[in-house]
């Protein structure tokens, strides 16, 4: 099944974060089910196929995800996340070891892991600690600039700063709106202009 997933964050676990989309007004869960999991495990090149998720590890992934997108946008904002996000985190890390292997059909990195959906969260979750652990990443966290966004998105580095999670999505939805805000006098003046004729 295709599902509106995004990768344009510039981390895996930016991307694992963006799983809920529009922060600041509706709520769109883009994994709403253990079977959506293991299909955005596909989707980020975690998994070459999609895996048995149980409800259990389900529950364990949004609650990482939940701690994860905190400590994020604390660290973004120049403040310390709680000890509890940085203790969820690192028991995630901690509890799945890297354990990697090629996979030969789809040369793609897969767990070697019997616990395949816990081996998934440990790389996302070590993918975070890289990112919160170093000072360069940490100061390159922006918010996306639409307002109907509100995606984490890492400016790429020693490149021009960037305003939205992405340019094709929300880039070109804040132009449209821009233009269409601007061009709105326009359109009452030549209204008010042909009816005074």
């Amino acid at each position: 099944m295709k599902r509106d997933f995004l990768f344009h964050h510039g981390r895996l676990s930016l991307s694992f974060v963006g799983t809920v989309g529009q922060r600041t007004s509706d709520r769109i869960e883009r994994i709403g089910t253990p079977a959506a999991l293991a299909d955005w495990f596909v989707a980020a090149g975690i998994e070459p196929a999609a895996i048995d998720v149980s409800m259990a590890a389900y529950r364990r992934a949004l609650r990482l995800r939940d701690a994860l997108e905190r400590a994020v946008e604390a660290a973004r904002r120049g403040e310390a996340p709680s000890s509890s996000d940085v203790a969820t985190i690192n028991a995630v890390a901690r509890a799945h070891p890297a354990r990697l292997q090629l996979d030969p059909a789809s040369m793609t990195v897969v767990s070697a892991a019997s616990e395949r959906t816990g081996a998934a969260l440990g790389r996302i979750a070590r993918d975070a600690i890289e990112l919160l652990g170093t000072p360069d990443e940490r100061g390159r966290l922006r918010i996306c600039g639409l307002d109907s966004c509100g995606s984490l998105f890492l400016t790429p580095a020693g490149r021009r700063e960037r305003r939205w999670c992405s340019m094709e999505r929300c880039g070109n939805r804040a132009k449209v709106a821009s233009f269409r805000e601007r061009a709105q006098p326009a359109k009452a003046h030549a209204a008010r202009s042909t009816r005074a004729k």
